[in-house]
């Protein structure tokens, strides 16, 4: 549950900061293409294991 709240946030900021940067685009100020590119891996990862009910591999807990 703590995981899924956690990518469901990671959602939330990704999605406002795409958001942000379209407004920027559009009124013809400088955006930060590396920071928008993370933002875009950051909402597509987080939404595929929202979706998907999978959790990342790395919060698994270990055997033994």
């Amino acid at each position: 549950m703590k995981m899924t709240v956690l990518l469901m946030a990671m959602i939330v900021v990704s999605t406002s900061y795409l958001v942000y940067s379209f407004y920027l685009s559009l009124t013809g100020q400088p955006i930060q293409p590396q920071v928008t590119g993370l933002a875009i891996g950051v909402l597509l990862t987080s939404s595929y294991f929202v979706t998907t009910g999978r959790l990342p591999f790395w919060s698994e807990k270990e055997d033994g």
